[in-house]
């Protein structure tokens, strides 16, 4: 049952399993590294404008009707059919959202929790596109669905 939601400005894909939802200023990158997400194996649900809904007490992710299917290449412009009927993502969970972000931690980025419709999610705030690598984020989001985080504070033992 959906017990509420919002339209967001931002971009959302999915990968092996993992929802995931990008943030930030216009111009940092977000659909920069959603299209390297789609050519690495990744989903679109929503580019520019996702439609947050609290459902079960899960974050999904959906788009909104005028723009599925429909992402912006800066600089180039709106290309249409990013959604195969196949492929077509109605709706889907968040596990992370990554915020871009100028001022983002270098070398070991803040993990930490945010609230969205009175949900908790993983978040992380990156440097924007193109200093963030899409490599690295997909690598993060298969070791998050494994377990395979450290904790901030983690340091081999002697």
């Amino acid at each position: 049952m959906v017990e509420y939601c919002e339209p967001i400005h931002a971009s959302a894909f999915s990968y092996e399993g993992v929802g995931c939802m990008l943030i930030g200023d216009s111009g940092t990158g977000k659909s920069r590294l959603m299209a390297e997400a789609i050519l690495h194996g990744a989903h679109l649900i929503a580019d520019d404008q996702v439609r947050l809904c609290s459902l079960n007490n899960h974050l999904v992710a959906s788009p909104v009707p005028h723009l599925a299917g429909v992402m912006e290449l800066r600089g180039l412009g709106l290309i249409k059919g990013m959604i195969k009927r196949a492929d077509a993502i109605h709706s889907y969970p968040i596990h992370l959202v990554v915020e871009l972000d100028v001022s983002a931690d270098t070398r070991l980025p803040d993990a930490d929790t945010r609230e969205y419709l009175g949900l908790k999610v993983p978040f992380l705030r990156l440097l924007p596109a193109p200093m963030t690598s899409i490599a690295s984020l997909l690598l993060y989001l298969k070791a998050m669905q494994e377990g395979r985080i450290l904790p901030p504070d983690w340091r081999p033992s002697a």
